[in-house]
């Protein structure tokens, strides 16, 4: 058993409205430059996991469409419903085990709309998010993943925990610094554009919550002296913990949605031997879906004492939300912060939104330079 798991190539696409690509072809396009970045053939994966959710991509077993596209003919694959973080963590317990030398991980999330403009795809999420609520023991009418971050950011003004104006600068500052990153979707804001942006779930405005948006990623991970020899690994995999929030029977899920995140990152700072993460962490990417629960989920994350411009320095969900496949994008743009943040761990955080804050798996990362 061999516990050193890298990051040896990764591959992000953005899905634009005038694509001429089908989705197999996408997928294909983001796994051959995954394994090109890594430098490796296609018989060396030994393993591959795909990210997506057939409500979104409107077919049954869809993973079933693009499984030879993903480096899966003929081989070991699986599917994996949920943030593709989850995917990443049985990857690599697939290379801990010996089982694989590589590994590959797929994350997809292309609903079939015909469109990739924001407002439809949250309109779509929103929708699914509807559905996921438990339909044997509760069906809370109108409860949507949107409607939980409103009902907590409204809780932490109406307490003063939080101040509205705090809210629509960090939202600024987000959407500023993401629209100088090349995966950026959103033009830069002022607190001003924020704060008028639509309301979609009162407090919170169009430009607060994240901008949602379609895309396909592709992770290449090897195991030990396999992963080291490749010729430009990004990362090493360190530590990795998960943990699910609370269900809507228990407040918990309102007063404290960083409980998660805190359990999470526990585990993974134990395994990767991060004592202070304060002092030996350089960068941070959260998955903070509502500005109200960034200041919460920092200080659970033992990360409340970093310097602003280390804090999402992609600009974090409010600059690009790819739904479920958002945990490869935060962790591809982590492996960046790497080489731009001088010393120092990268943490990843990352979490389904099915629910919002609801029954959400937050699953952390910890990324050290190769």
């Amino acid at each position: 058993m061999n516990d050193d798991v890298y990051v040896v190539g990764a591959s992000w696409t953005d899905v634009a409205a005038d694509t001429d690509l089908q989705l197999d072809e996408l997928v294909f396009v983001s796994c051959s430059a995954a394994m090109k970045n890594a430098g490796i053939r296609r018989h060396q994966i030994g393993f591959s996991v795909t990210t997506s959710l057939d409500l979104y991509d409107a077919r049954s077993i869809s993973n079933a469409l693009t499984a030879p596209a993903a480096a899966a003919y003929l081989g070991d694959e699986v599917r994996v419903e949920g943030d593709v973080s989850g995917s990443i963590l049985l990857a690599s317990a697939n290379l801990i085990s010996g089982a694989s030398d590589f590994a590959i991980v797929v994350a997809i999330h292309v609903p079939e709309i015909g469109s990739v403009e924001e407002s439809e795809i949250r309109r779509l999420d929103e929708h699914i998010s509807s559905y996921t609520f438990d339909a044997h023991f509760d069906r809370p009418v109108g409860m949507t993943s949107a409607v939980t971050l409103g009902l907590h950011a409204s809780a932490e003004l109406d307490s003063g925990r939080a101040d509205w104006r705090e809210l629509a600068r960090r939202s600024s500052e987000d959407i500023t610094r993401g629209a100088t990153r090349a995966r950026g979707r959103r033009s830069a804001a002022t607190e001003e554009d924020v704060t008028n942006s639509p309301l979609v779930a009162a407090p919170l405005t169009q430009l607060m919550l994240p901008a949602s948006s379609a895309g396909v990623g592709a992770l290449v991970l090897g195991a030990g002296v396999n992963g080291r020899r490749c010729p430009n690994p990004l990362a090493r995999l360190t530590g990795w913990g998960s943990a699910t929030s609370r269900n809507t029977s228990d407040s918990a899920w309102l007063s404290n949605p960083a409980a998660a995140a805190t359990a999470a990152s526990t585990r993974a700072y134990a395994r990767a031997g991060i004592v202070d993460p304060a002092n030996e962490v350089g960068s941070v990417e959260m998955t903070d879906l509502s500005p109200s629960v960034s200041a919460g989920l920092l200080s659970g994350l033992g990360l409340d004492s970093l310097p602003a411009e280390s804090v999402n320095p992609s600009g974090g969900v409010r600059s690009n939300y790819p739904g479920i496949a958002n945990g490869l994008l935060r962790l591809i743009e982590a492996t960046d912060n790497l080489s731009t943040h001088s010393g120092g761990a990268a943490v990843v955080h990352a979490a389904d939104d099915l629910c919002g804050l609801v029954n959400s798996t937050s699953n952390v990362l910890v990324l050290e330079a190769p």
